[in-house]
């Protein structure tokens, strides 16, 4: 279940290819809300190992979206979630409120970027994410489960833009959804 929670986040972050450990935050990353265009954003959407996720612009001023997709392979129930988009400086980056902790805000997120009827997701690297946490580069705590970010100024998101402390998120790898259907 919640591999598939992740494709459908497919706007953002599969946890399932990530192993052990997944990079999550106290708060959305991102300092400026995307303004969205309910024609670019609005429509079926498809991973290559996924079925489809709907998509819908909830408030396009503030990033906001939602996602729906049918899950469960003998009793399907029908999913939703909400994610925000945020750029730092030319960067876009997918938020997804993690609704199955109790607590303070946990946020998973990647970096996403859209092209003509393509959106490619690159979900961030655990193991890059915890070495510069355990450097004193970002703030944030390291556990086997989980690398969570503190909270994060102007000069860390300097650090995860420019990549000058390395690649930070899986530029190998990245899961792109295919715009299948229309609004």
């Amino acid at each position: 279940m919640m591999k598939r929670y992740m494709l459908v986040l497919g706007l953002l972050v599969i946890l399932g290819g990530w192993g052990c450990s997944m990079v999550t935050s106290g708060q959305p990353i991102g300092d400026t809300p995307v303004v969205l265009d309910h024609v670019d954003w609005e429509g079926t959407w498809t991973a290559a190992d996924g079925g489809p996720v709907v998509v819908r612009v909830e408030d396009a001023r503030k990033g906001q979206l939602r996602l729906a997709w049918m899950e469960g392979d003998r009793e399907m129930a029908l999913k939703t979630a909400d994610v925000t988009l945020l750029k730092t400086g030319t960067w876009h980056f997918a938020n997804l409120k993690d609704q199955t902790k109790a607590g303070p805000p946990v946020y998973l997120f990647a970096r996403v970027k859209k092209q003509k009827g393509l959106l490619i997701i690159w979900p961030p690297r655990p193991e890059r994410f915890a070495r510069l946490i355990n450097d004193k580069v970002l703030p944030g705590t390291v556990s086997k489960e989980q690398v969570f970010l503190g909270e994060l100024g102007p000069e860390h998101m300097r650090v995860i833009t420019s990549e000058e402390r390395g690649v930070l998120f899986d530029w190998e790898s990245p899961i792109v959804l295919i715009r299948t259907g229309d609004r």
